[in-house]
């Protein structure tokens, strides 16, 4: 009996190490001289995936599979190289025939459902982490991710589960802390949604979005000046942060310092010119400045970016509305109403014949 090196498994984790381990082969048996044959196309497959030389791992792969093709090992390892490529869809073929061949392979169950998520296929995404977490229950990451579907989903308490499962797997994981929190904000927990950022942000300092999420449940919360200081943090970090400059300028607003509100604004919409919902913002506070007319142009401009923006025309009508122009006010309110929005259906009926 001659033994022979076996090279497995091409993590898609790590690429520093590869695994020996020994293998028995009788070479009087051809079906052996077959199966040795792929295992030494493999295992060069292996070294240059390792390599991060994935095409032509795929390649050796590929003669691995020809040769022997019922070999699991080497139809997940081609998926991996195939994931790393951002070659979604033909992974997914290679982990639907991995897992064929081996309904208890963990990993092309999680590769899969990533596979899938990405492809935006979040249903089958949603089975293959179930699946995994089943058979693995300790891999954090796919109870992530599982997390991350059920959010999307708006299943907020499912969702908390998931994350609170990857916390319990992964003590230190930042990202799980934050996807909570914002899970727990749409549930209205504040003070849940409070402490996992703040939890996240003591594991990593350097995320400006949990900052900005920390920023926002503060504000939600009413507590502004808090709120202001995470968002600051937030810009610090990330200066093109047009999103935090907006909720910043919220809560400025909520302090009535109207005028660093529109600054904020201002900032946002330099950042992201398309930004309608920064233009209405902006148009509220200049009309608490009595800007009417400077109101009115930026209703303009958040309307020629959505057509459909309600609120903006709410805004504009009542910005109209003091400067005497109550035809085209009462026409803002009715299309405001037209549009869904209660408010205008409102101010018509009260101001308009």
């Amino acid at each position: 009996m001659k033994k022979i090196q076996l090279l497995l498994f091409a993590s898609f984790f790590s690429f520093t190490t590869v695994s020996i381990a020994q293998d028995q082969v009788n070479v009087g048996d051809s079906t052996s001289l077959g199966d040795l044959k792929a295992l030494e196309v493999y295992n060069l497959g292996i070294i240059k995936f390792n390599e991060k030389d994935f095409n032509t791992a795929i390649s050796y792969f590929d003669s691995a599979i020809t040769i022997s093709p019922n070999y699991e090992q080497a139809y997940f390892d081609r998926g991996s190289a195939k994931y790393q490529l951002k070659d979604y869809k033909n992974a997914v073929e290679d982990f639907n025939k991995s897992i064929e061949l081996n309904p208890d392979s963990t990993h092309a169950h999680y590769l899969r459902g990533r596979s899938h998520e990405i492809l935006k296929n979040n249903e089958a995404a949603l089975n293959d982490y179930t699946s995994e977490v089943k058979l693995n229950p300790a891999n954090a990451e796919a109870h992530y991710y599982k997390g991350g579907i059920n959010y999307q989903n708006e299943k907020y308490n499912e969702a908390i589960k998931d994350y609170y499962n990857a916390i319990k797997h992964k003590s230190d994981y930042a990202y799980a802390y934050n996807d909570r929190g914002s899970a727990k904000r749409q549930i209205k927990d504040l003070s849940g949604a409070i402490n996992d950022y703040t939890k996240a942000i003591l594991i990593d300092k350097s995320l400006a979005f949990v900052y900005n999420n920390l920023g926002s449940a503060l504000r939600n919360n009413k507590q502004y000046e808090k709120a202001i200081e995470n968002y600051n943090k937030a810009i610090q970090l990330k200066n093109d942060y047009y999103i935090a400059y907006t909720n910043r300028g919220l809560a400025k607003f909520e302090l009535k310092d109207f005028n660093g509100a529109i600054e904020d604004y201002t900032n946002a919409i330099r950042l992201k010119a398309s930004y309608a919902y920064a233009f209405n913002n902006r148009s509220a506070a200049k009309y608490q400045l009595k800007d009417f007319k400077g109101a009115v142009e930026d209703c303009d401009k958040a309307i020629i970016l959505d057509p459909e923006y309600a609120e903006a025309y709410l805004n504009r009508g009542i910005a109209k509305e003091m400067l005497r122009d109550e035809k085209g006010a009462c026409k803002d309110w009715n299309k405001a109403a037209s549009l869904g929005l209660r408010n205008g259906k409102s101010f018509a009926q009260q101001s308009c014949n």
